[in-house]
């Protein structure tokens, strides 16, 4: 088993070998260190709740497909006030994934003229990395895909002449500038 690193706080290592026919149900809680340190990453005040649930189960002839779905509460700092702003991420999940040595069947190879033929609904895996499917890196990653970056506190309104900017903009900007070199 694999330690969590830094930026991945959270590794559940599953072995592509002990994966049933049938599939393997995991899910991840986290404590409240943890959510933490998910709220560090994220930018955020706090992560309140986090559940990642997810079923493995073979793929194809050596693949493995991973489906579930990421959610989180948290509490953001809203960019316009600064107040705490409550905010939810729902991702699903759903990849495939197999032994490095198989990625060379879905690279792309030119055709006859040099050309690559790209085909939309080619489901193309990515690579198993270290010999396991780590589930936690999966479900930070979608966290923090999921986690909005401009939180907004429900009928926050940026004040321009509030906050001081545009003031004097008319005599800085290098279209005033030019403004008053064609006057001359």
């Amino acid at each position: 088993m694999t330690t969590p690193t830094p930026s991945f706080p959270i590794s559940r290592p599953v072995s592509p070998a002990d994966v049933p026919p049938l599939g393997t149900h995991v899910t991840i809680e986290p404590d409240a260190a943890t959510r933490a340190e998910l709220a560090r990453l994220a930018g955020a005040l706090s992560v309140e709740s986090f559940h990642a649930e997810f079923l493995v189960k073979p793929w194809g002839t050596d693949g493995y497909a991973v489906e579930g779905r990421v959610t989180a509460e948290l509490t953001q700092a809203c960019v316009v006030t600064l107040e705490p702003v409550g905010t939810r991420v729902d991702e699903p999940v759903a990849l495939k994934l197999v032994p490095p040595e198989a990625m060379a069947r879905y690279e792309e190879t030119p055709d006859e003229e040099g050309g690559i033929d790209l085909d939309p609904s080619a489901e193309i895996p990515d690579p198993i990395e270290d010999g396991v499917i780590d589930l936690g890196r999966v479900a930070v990653e979608h966290f923090l895909v999921g986690v909005d970056p401009y939180p907004r506190k429900e009928g926050a309104v940026f004040d321009a002449e509030a906050a001081g900017v545009g003031e004097g903009r008319e005599k800085t900007s290098p279209f005033a500038a030019l403004a008053r070199l064609a006057k001359e």
